[in-house]
């Protein structure tokens, strides 16, 4: 299937599920404290979890939150004027078992809490996976950057990616990337 028919079957039947994921998080009935849980937690609107949240340990999860709901840790949240800086404020919790896709994910819920978006596409397991089948990727690639260089988040810079998906947002094209993976042919 050619890349332009891809996007539009995301568009059509993924891209509204995922924006309905950050839903209650654009919210604000909510406090901040209550989204920091919601967040960690994975949970959805309809008070499931998501299914990468819902893998964790439980421990591991309990910690992260407390670590979060620290009255410091929510005032650099409230400071934050872009993603990459929530991004950091999660990053900076340190506890195994709580990797970067979880940090990611939690990253971009409260994004949304704060209207602040991706503008990198975050790489992550399946989206790292579809990135290196769609744009031929190597290890050595050039156009693979490392949030706070550390190996373990690799980024592309959105105008890396074909035109076809231009139109997406970074955090759409993540999640294209991950959800069409299998799609790619080399």
């Amino acid at each position: 299937m050619k890349l332009t028919a891809l996007v539009k079957q995301y568009e059509k039947n993924m891209a509204n599920y995922e924006e309905w994921k950050l839903s209650d998080f654009r919210s604000k009935y909510k406090s901040i404290e209550e989204h920091i849980k919601d967040a960690v937690w994975g949970y959805l609107p309809d008070r499931k979890r998501d299914s990468h949240q819902v893998q964790l340990d439980k421990d591991v999860l309990e910690e992260v939150t407390t670590q979060l709901l620290d009255q410091g840790v929510i005032d650099q949240l409230n400071q934050c004027k872009n993603f990459d800086e929530i991004l950091v404020v999660i990053y900076c919790v340190k506890v195994k078992g709580f990797g970067s896709l979880s940090v990611y994910d939690t990253a971009l819920r409260l994004g949304a809490y704060y209207h602040l978006y991706p503008e990198m596409v975050y790489l992550h397991r399946g989206a790292e996976y579809g990135a290196k089948m769609l744009l031929k990727l190597t290890s050595t690639d050039e156009r693979i950057r490392y949030f706070c260089n550390d190996p373990n988040y690799p980024y592309i810079q959105k105008e890396h990616f074909p035109h076809e998906l231009q139109n997406l947002t970074a955090q759409h094209i993540e999640n294209f990337l991950c959800r069409m993976k299998e799609q790619f042919i080399l």
